[in-house]
Formats: structure tokens, C-alpha cells, sequence
């Protein structure tokens, strides 16, 4: 999947970055993502809330963007995404 960096911005001792996908993911591929990196997913009607022991992941199951507001390990949560087909 293509995944194109929107904007990255100083976020506490973190980082976050917005990211756009090509397409809408689905709860069940947000909750499999929280399972596969050690996370717990809250969901709140369309927003989801992944949190990992490194920070947390905000997505929506309406809109194909979502943010990482992570404290390291962009690159895993960058290439699980880039590897879900489209």
C-alpha cells in the first residue's frame, strides 16, 4: 500500500506524523495492527484508538488518514501499513 507522509510535527517527547493511505482501513486490519505490536485498540463510533508501549496511533474507520504519535519505532507501524494490500 502506497502511504504518503502528510506532515510531521514535535509532539511531547515524541513525534507525530499524519499519514494518508490510499484507502480506508478497516477495524478488524486496525485491531490485528494493535494485536501484531503488543497494542490495545479503544473505539469510540468511527475513531479507533491504537495504544502501543511506545505511544499511540489515532485512525479513523471513515477517512483514510490517521496519525502516529509515537515515541520511536515509526518504521514498524510505516511498514506493516505499507505491506497491507490495496
Amino acid at each position: 500500500m502506497e502511504i504518503n507522509l502528510l506532515r510531521r510535527r514535535e509532539c511531547g517527547a515524541g513525534w507525530a506524523v499524519d499519514v494518508s493511505l490510499p484507502r480506508v482501513l478497516t477495524l478488524a486490519e486496525l485491531e490485528q495492527l494493535a494485536a501484531s505490536h503488543h497494542g490495545t485498540c479503544r473505539v469510540f463510533h468511527t475513531l479507533v484508538w491504537i495504544d502501543l508501549p511506545w505511544g499511540r496511533v489515532v485512525a479513523s474507520t471513515v477517512t483514510t488518514r490517521l496519525t502516529l504519535r509515537l515515541h520511536q519505532h515509526h518504521d514498524r507501524i510505516l511498514d506493516y501499513l505499507h505491506h497491507l494490500p490495496l
